[in-house]
């Protein structure tokens, strides 16, 4: 009697356990998701949203045929080659200069080191759309472009990335290539990237604060921030507003963070939140060098309030920044549409007139 009375008050026990386990749950995703926003879609599979397959020994295989690349070319717009960067790591970049009979008369060009996107995981400087934007960009800043072929996720995790576009500032500084000794002025140079590698020219902006002397005569004049890759623990409202995004839907990101974050941290890494804490200790630096900082988003990107909120750091720690952020769009516009990319660079010609042509 005495163990059937106890079974059925453990019973009874455990019950209520779990009760107010679900729901403590549900009162968690009210919390998260309001009337307004889309339910948590967990039907997605982030592997293959993303064409990837992960190996047993922490690789991924990319399935070449969504991957398309270019080779470097003639165009109307510009012309551009490989080289390589380090042969050991298998790093390169591609080359571009203005196309076009008065490229003498131009004089030394303002020099842009560019760093691609692909949530540190997928892409290439060789992929079309990096290659569009990048001859697009020599040919209306008149400018030296040096597009950076990083290491990519999981193989090698941050900030793998970041030391390769580091080490191109380097490659430019030496003079590497011809082109780069004929044509290029580093006393004008610039770090710019879209998605994680404007994430990459943010991280690598900070860390050449440290390097100014090291790195003359090369000087960094900006950073150009097109949508930048942003994350963190705590979920922005135009995540959870845009959760099931047909771009970069939120366990996409998600997965794109745990592939490229050192093993053993978490999204409020600086890597990738970096706003934690009150911003890097850096950002002194880069308000005393007086680096003039541009940053283009949408309201259409899950990331755009992450954005938002990294602009406002700029401007409480006195950093000298303009953004430009535009209604619709999504994630990745700045390097599909023709006109999008035209808006890009008038803004980029609007806040760095004096450096670009001066």
């Amino acid at each position: 009697m005495f163990i059937q009375s106890y079974t059925m008050t453990m019973r009874t026990k455990y019950g209520v356990l779990f009760l107010f386990f679900l729901l403590y749950n549900r009162y968690l995703v009210v919390q998260s998701v309001d009337q307004n926003e889309s339910p948590i879609n967990t039907t997605i599979d982030p592997y293959a949203f993303l064409h990837i397959i992960p190996n047993p020994d922490g690789s991924i295989t990319r399935i070449n045929e969504f991957f398309p690349t270019v080779h470097p070319n003639v165009s109307s717009l510009a012309i551009s080659k490989d080289k390589s960067l380090n042969p050991e790591k298998n790093t390169w970049v591609r080359v571009y200069l203005p196309n076009g009979s008065g490229i003498e008369r131009l004089g030394k060009l303002p020099v842009v080191v560019f760093a691609h996107g692909g949530g540190f995981i997928l892409l290439s400087a060789a992929s079309p759309n990096y290659d569009n934007l990048c001859s697009y960009t020599a040919n209306r800043l008149n400018a030296l472009v040096v597009s950076v072929n990083y290491r990519l996720a999981p193989e090698h995790r941050l900030p793998a990335a970041y030391d390769d576009v580091l080490e191109a500032l380097y490659w430019v500084r030496d003079g590497k290539d011809e082109w780069v000794r004929d044509h290029g002025d580093v006393s004008r140079c610039f770090l710019m990237g879209t998605s994680a590698g404007a994430n990459t020219a943010y991280q690598v902006g900070l860390e050449v604060t440290s390097r100014v002397n090291e790195l003359k005569p090369l000087t960094l004049k900006g950073l150009i921030l097109v949508q930048p890759f942003f994350g963190g623990l705590k979920r922005t409202r135009s995540e959870l507003k845009l959760i099931n995004d047909q771009v970069i839907p939120l366990v996409v990101t998600d997965l794109m963070w745990e592939l490229a974050l050192p093993i053993g941290t978490n999204r409020d890494n600086m890597y990738c939140n970096p706003v934690i804490r009150g911003g890097s200790s850096k950002l002194k630096k880069v308000m005393k060098m007086g680096l003039q900082v541009a940053v283009l988003g949408c309201d259409g990107d899950p990331l755009f309030d992450r954005q938002v909120e990294f602009v406002k750091l700029l401007e409480k720690r006195g950093v000298k920044v303009k953004s430009s952020f535009c209604q619709g769009g999504s994630h990745g516009i700045y390097n599909k549409e023709t006109a999008k990319i035209e808006e890009l660079l008038q803004f980029v010609k609007s806040v760095f007139s004096s450096c670009l042509f001066g």
